[in-house]
C-alpha cells in the first residue's frame, strides 16, 4: 500500500487545526466555565460555611441568653419566694404579737374595771357600814352613855400629848376662855369630874359648860383656838377614813400588781 504523505501530513495539519479550535472554542470556554462554576460553588460553600457558623454561633448565644434568663427567673423567682416566706412569717407574728397584746390588754383592762368594781364595792359598803353605825348609835345614845363618854374624856385628858397639854395651859394661862361642850348637859358628878381634870390640864377652875347638839354624843374641851374632844363622830369619820385608806392601798397595790 503507498502512503500519500501529502494527504497524511495535510490529515495532521487538520487534526491540529481541530484540536486547536476545540481547544480554543470548546474545551478552553468549558474549562473556563467550569473553572468559574467551581469557583461560585467554593465561594457558595464558604459562605454557607459561613453562615452555618454565624448560626451556630447565633444559635449558642441564643442559648447561652436562654439559659442565662432561666437562671436569673428561678434566681429572681427564688428570692421572690424567699421574701414572700419572710413576709408571711413577719406578719404571723405581727399578728400574733398583736393577738396577745390585745389579750392582755383586755385582761388588763378586765381586771382594772374588776378591781374599780370592788373598791367601789366595799367604799359603798364601808360608808353604808359607818352610817349604819352613827344611825344606831344615834338611836342607842342616852344620858347613861353620854355619861360613860365624859368620864373616859376625863382620863383622856391626862393621857395628851405633852406638847397639846403645853399648849392648852399656855392659850388658858392667856386669858382664852376655856370652855367644855357636849351634846347634853352633863350630871354634876359627871361635870365635878371633868372639872377637875380641865382644872389640872389648864389651870381653870370653873370651865363652862354649855350643851351643844352638834356634837354626836361626845365631849369637847375649848380653850380659845384650840379643842381637844372625844365624840363618836369623831372615832366614826376616822374610821370612815381609815377604810378609804386601807381600799386605797390595796387598789394601788393590786395595780402595781
Amino acid at each position: 500500500m503507498q502512503i500519500d504523505w501529502i494527504t497524511v501530513a495535510a490529515q495532521i495539519v487538520n487534526f491540529l487545526v481541530l484540536v486547536w479550535l476545540l481547544n480554543r472554542v470548546l474545551y478552553r470556554p468549558l474549562s473556563r466555565a467550569l473553572d468559574e462554576r467551581a469557583a461560585a460553588v467554593r465561594h457558595e460553600l464558604t459562605e454557607a460555611e459561613a453562615a452555618q457558623a454565624s448560626a451556630a454561633e447565633a444559635e449558642a448565644r441564643h442559648l447561652a441568653a436562654l439559659r442565662a434568663f432561666e437562671e436569673d427567673r428561678a434566681a429572681r423567682l427564688s428570692a421572690v419566694e424567699a421574701e414572700a416566706e419572710a413576709l408571711r412569717d413577719l406578719l404571723t407574728r405581727q399578728a400574733h404579737d398583736e393577738i396577745a397584746a390585745r389579750r392582755s390588754a383586755w385582761s388588763q383592762q378586765l381586771a382594772d374595771e374588776k378591781s374599780a368594781f370592788l373598791y367601789r364595792l366595799r367604799r359603798r359598803a364601808g360608808a353604808a357600814f359607818v352610817t349604819l353605825a352613827r344611825n344606831a348609835l344615834a338611836e342607842m345614845s342616852d344620858r347613861d352613855l353620854l355619861e360613860q363618854i365624859a368620864r373616859v374624856f376625863a382620863r383622856r385628858l391626862a393621857t395628851l400629848d405633852p406638847d397639846e397639854r403645853a399648849r392648852l395651859a399656855d392659850a388658858a394661862r392667856a386669858g382664852e376662855p376655856v370652855e367644855v361642850l357636849s351634846s347634853e348637859p352633863l350630871s354634876t358628878p359627871t361635870r365635878a369630874i371633868v372639872a377637875e381634870a380641865v382644872e389640872r390640864l389648864t389651870g381653870a377652875a370653873d370651865p363652862e359648860f354649855r350643851a351643844d347638839p352638834a356634837l354626836e354624843s361626845g365631849v369637847l374641851l375649848v380653850v380659845g383656838s384650840r379643842h381637844v374632844g372625844w365624840t363618836l363622830g369623831e372615832h366614826l369619820d376616822a374610821f370612815e377614813g381609815d377604810i378609804g385608806g386601807l381600799l386605797s392601798d390595796q387598789a394601788r397595790r393590786e395595780g402595781a400588781a
